[in-house]
């Protein structure tokens, strides 16, 4: 149902702001970079999971806005009539202000919501048979589809490269890739292998092939046999089919396992058929790389072979997990406890890829992932508590008073289906077999009961498993009120407390704060370092004997290959009065004697200042302490042209709750000026993610003001600097610019428009929640600021949905056109967007794109005139390949490359049209330069042209003095979506209740499917003030 945008009643009252009964409102440069809540890092650090928001019409009542105060006394003012605040029809002793022109009152009436049918996106779920291969169509389907005619519109293959560029200064800089000196010149013949049904696990189908009887079956075909695990084996001689029976029973010399309920002894036996397939014509890979052969499936087929080859030995000697390799038993600089009973390793990526230059090329990296300590289950659960106190672990390691599971169960579930061994006969002996966690039982030692008959007078005895111990091994379990773990074998149970993690043990799930930060420690490494580690991981590949290698007639140079570079010219920030900055290439510059390129559009006069009540013993900030901070950062801000007409804002601190302090803030500064606040100053004790994202929900979708976020410590260190970095974001919430590039050409010849995308996805180990889609919007001719629009998208769904595309972008297109555009779509249409796979390029095209061409075309009255030149391009940064300068021009004092360092040869695409570049200065580490892909561009745009405009706009991001690594549309769209947490229409105790039925099998809530539920609408942010035209995201 579309929502209504309500007029306000304009009723003029004496005394002032009060509260209403019946509202149906929603409820929320410099280094260091100005903290705005959890998520805000220094420099370029960039994370991928999290949630986002955005501008939504429809209001909801009140008592929707869920979670916006969850505080301490759990006091909900939306929920309390007394205490309800009619926003729209408030009054501040004057004529209520609104921003909003009728064009935008118009907007908000008319956005459509998302249907509730999301059928869920398994493009995603396609084989990863190598990076760097050609883009090949895939049938994805649409996701909630709108008829569209522009979806057969869209082209099925990827535009070609144009040319190479000639831009900057040419620089050779080494890649940390390796070029394929030799190809297999033997015959590969590919078998399809099926074991058992099909069907098995992973583990049982490793367990088979690992065999004596297949490899009794296999010698017939001659030395390297490769399996891929699943389905596919390649070796160099074709032979006849082959069917035999593999029992694993006998292989072990075991007996087969035990009947259950009568029937016959169940037998561990399963078939194995190895059927010839076909030859794999490596000739096809050679003949795409020459340009004599477009990609098709023997392109693929021959890759995918190279694949495993490279992946075949590794795979054996080290722990493989997709195309990273660790040692089995690394040295102390490859491992690093990061607690919680949680270890990060060390180790080696590579990859093979076809490659510009008609080559092949081995991508090789340091690969850093996290793994379970080898320790005891009980200590491990300590570590998963974050408890030192035994009595608080044990308080919450207990089974509650109530006969409830024990608070930290949750917790222990993440020990399941891994593996362990038992160590219990009093010694340091470890039983040598190999256990598997099944489940976390209900019930501890004590509790558990089974019968023991003794051998000897054959007596039955039902004793407890804290007994049995005791009698048997004359161990006291010190632990006994832990749960125990359930094994895959039925009715075997062990004590936590005699249980030992196997190492090599992948952890998957999200790290806290504390492991986050000692992961970044550990992984962290300046390029000399990274490169040590890399030459030490090629020594793990041994690419020169390997046998497989050897056997293939493979051959890889050891030497990092060396290309021809381009260095590009850094620009000068502008800002006001024709001032520049020349940063150079030390991409940094500040903010001294600079005023904003626009202060804010009108001046600061209705504000206020709420400092939050420490959640611990610390004592929160004095009120002079607050005044002497709001006094330095009001002269900063008239000294960097901000216009501040109250110099004086009400400060609100003392009250516990949360919420009611944003609203006693919100009410005593409109009061105060006598019209609706236009920005609240929140001052926070810590960086809780809870409490940041309160203050936001209340802000945005409650209030519909503007907010800035301080740390406490920050605010009594109270130094120029951090205020000018706060204020950088204080003025562009408020309207502002901070500055723009000074272009040597110009960037655009005709109205353009930049939009840019992102979809996030909830952390690995989070209670399941919709995937999150931002989208930004060029709001200025100069691409400087960007709008932002946040929804829901469905559980794991990569594309935006159509609907979603229609609600998030028409009310921005249309401010854009009444105030951009004189009345008229763009010209020309940039769509940047982050995060798709390789395989999902084309579904990029026919789904997003045709569903902005067609609500390009609606919005332009159906006139073909009106219809923009539409240039798509993703962004991409998780990848593995680094560039490694000399001394000198392309390279600074730490190593790493310059800022406008990019590379077109010898790692990118083939034939298609993408590149490398690094943008921005590491602040730690070694420099990630980010993948731009264009799939196509109908404005044809010059080469030099396009990649100057990727380059130099990442100098005029609003929030920092130094340029960011990601084109700024697709930063602010990460940024908005990182948000969304703070908006999400579920309360802290329904996530509870969900988590604790979804354990119990209940299934309340359903993925996402697209048929029969959907994942609940963000909450939408208060439209009056219009804050969702401006940068709330920043």
């Amino acid at each position: 149902m579309p929502g209504a945008h309500t007029k306000r009643d304009a009723a003029v009252r004496k005394g002032g702001l009060r509260s209403q009964a019946g509202s149906n409102a929603g409820a929320a440069g410099a280094q260091p970079e100005p903290y705005d809540g959890p998520g805000s890092n220094a420099g370029d650090t960039r994370g991928r999971s999290g949630t986002g928001v955005g501008i939504r019409s429809a209001s909801r009542p009140s008592s929707q806005v869920r979670g916006a105060s969850q505080t301490r006394q759990a006091v909900d003012p939306a929920r309390d009539p007394e205490r309800q605040v009619l926003l729209r029809n408030v009054d501040f002793g004057g004529a209520a202000y609104n921003i909003f022109s009728q064009v935008s009152e118009r907007i908000f009436s008319k956005v459509t919501i998302m249907s509730s049918s999301t059928p869920l996106d398994k493009s995603s779920d396609t084989p990863d048979i190598g990076v760097g291969l050609p883009t090949k169509p895939t049938n994805n389907p649409i996701i909630d589809p709108i008829p569209n005619p522009f979806r057969d519109q869209m082209p099925t293959t990827l535009m070609s490269r144009k040319a190479f560029s000639k831009a900057g200064k040419p620089a050779a800089i080494q890649l940390n890739s390796h070029v394929v000196e030799q190809w297999p010149t033997i015959n590969v013949f590919q078998y399809d292998i099926v074991i058992g049904s099909g069907a098995e696990k992973r583990g049982l189908i490793q367990a088979v092939w690992a065999s004596k009887k297949v490899k009794s079956e296999i010698s017939p075909y001659g030395p390297g046999f490769i399996f891929d695990g699943n389905r596919i084996g390649w070796v160099t001689s074709q032979k006849a089919d082959r069917s035999f029976i593999v029992d694993l029973d006998v292989e072990k010399g075991q007996t087969p396992r035990a009947p259950r309920d009568g029937q016959a002894a169940r037998e561990n036996k399963h078939r194995v058929v190895i059927k010839f397939a076909k030859k794999v014509q490596l000739a096809t890979v050679r003949a795409y790389l020459e340009g004599t052969i477009d990609f098709d499936n023997g392109v693929l087929e021959g890759i995918n072979f190279l694949d495993h080859l490279l992946r075949e030995s590794p795979s054996k000697s080290l722990i493989n997990l997709r195309r990273s390799y660790f040692a089995r038993h690394p040295v102390s600089e490859e491992r690093y406890l990061l607690g919680g009973g949680i270890e990060a390793m060390k180790g080696v990526y590579q990859s093979i890829r076809l490659a510009e230059g008609k080559r092949l090329v081995v991508n090789v990296d340091v690969s850093n992932s996290c793994f379970w300590h080898e320790n005891n289950l009980s200590e491990l659960a300590r570590g998963l508590s974050g408890e030192k106190l035994k009595e608080v672990f044990q308080s919450i390691g207990s089974k509650q008073s109530d006969g409830r599971d024990p608070v930290l169960m949750p917790m222990l579930k993440r020990l399941c289906r891994n593996k362990f061994v038992v160590q219990h006969h009093g010694s340091d002996v470890q039983e040598s077999k190999i256990w598997t966690v099944k489940n976390i039982s209900r019930l501890n030692a004590k509790e558990h009961k089974f019968d023991v008959t003794e051998k000897a007078t054959g007596k039955t005895t039902n004793m407890s498993v804290h007994e049995y111990f005791f009698k048997k091994y004359r161990v006291i379990l010190e632990k006994w009120w832990l749960p125990l773990v359930q094994t895959q074998k039925a009715h075997v149970l062990f004590p936590m407390e005699v249980c030992v993690m196997c190492p090599g043990q992948r952890y998957p799930y999200k790290l806290n704060s504390d492991q986050t930060a000692n992961m970044i420690k550990f992984a962290v490494s300046r390029p000399a370092q990274r490169r040590a580690a890399i030459d030490q991981g090629l020594q793990k590949l041994d690419w020169a004997n390997d046998p497989m290698l050897k056997g293939y007639g493979m051959k890889i140079n050891p030497t990092m290959l060396t290309t021809n570079a381009r260095i590009l010219e850094p620009p000068e920030p502008l800002f006001a009065k024709g001032a520049t900055a020349k940063p150079n290439f030390s991409g940094r510059w500040d903010l001294r004697g600079k005023v904003f390129l626009l202060p804010n559009d009108r001046p600061l006069k209705s504000w206020g200042i709420v400092v939050l009540m420490p959640q611990d013993r610390r004592p929160p900030a004095t009120k002079d302490q607050v005044e002497a901070f709001k006094k330095n950062l009001l002269n900063l801000y008239r000294g960097h042209g901000g216009k501040v007409e109250n110099v004086n804002p009400p400060i609100i601190g003392g009250i516990p709750d949360d919420a009611k302090a944003i609203e006693a803030g919100f009410l005593q500064a409109g009061n105060a000026a006598k019209m609706r606040p236009q920005m609240l100053l929140v001052v926070l004790s810590n960086r809780s993610a809870e409490v940041y994202n309160r203050v936001k929900k209340s802000c945005d979708c409650r209030y519909g003001v503007m907010s800035q976020c301080v740390q406490a410590s920050n605010l009594l260190k109270n130094q120029p600097q951090y205020c000018s970095n706060v204020l950088m974001k204080f003025n562009c919430k408020l309207g502002g610019t901070t500055s723009m590039i000074k272009a040597r050409k110009q960037y655009f010849d005709e109205s353009t428009m930049i939009i840019g995308a992102d979809v996030s996805h909830a952390a690995p180990g989070m209670v399941d929640m919709a995937s999150m889609a931002a989208m930004t919007v060029s709001l200025d001719r100069s691409c400087s600021r960007y709008g932002a629009a946040v929804q829901s998208n469905g559980h794991r769904v990569e594309m935006i949905t159509s609907a979603n595309i229609h609600e998030m972008l028409k009310p921005i297109v249309a401010w854009w056109m009444a105030n951009v555009g004189a009345g008229h779509p763009p010209k020309h249409l940039y769509y940047f967007r982050d995060g798709v796979s390789e395989g999902q390029y084309t579904a990029l095209l026919k789904q997003e794109v045709a569903d902005i061409k067609q609500l390009m075309d609606e919005m332009g009255q159906r006139d073909p005139g009106n219809q923009p030149k539409v240039t798509v391009v993703v962004a991409e940064k998780r990848h593995h390949i680094r560039f490694f300068p000399p001394q000198g021009m392309a390279g600074d004092k730490n190593g790493n490359p310059v800022p406008g360092t990019l590379v077109e040869h010898d790692v990118t695409h083939p034939w298609e049209n993408d590149l490398y570049l690094c943008s921005h200065v590491a602040i730690q580490g070694t420099a990630r330069p980010t993948h731009y892909h264009m799939l196509m561009d109908e404005a044809n745009i010059p080469v030099e042209k396009f990649q100057t405009l990727l380059y130099e706009h990442c100098y005029q991001f609003q929030r920092a003095t130094t340029p960011v690594s990601l084109f700024p549309a697709v930063y602010y769209a990460h940024l908005a979506s990182n948000r969304a947490a703070s908006h999400i229409d579920l309360a802290k105790h329904e996530i509870s209740r969900i988590n604790r039925e979804k354990r119990a099998g209940k299934g309340v809530i359903k993925i996402s499917d697209g048929s029969e539920s959907e994942w609940p609408k963000l909450i939408p942010m208060e439209p009056t003030n219009g804050i969702g035209l401006g940068m709330w995201y920043i």
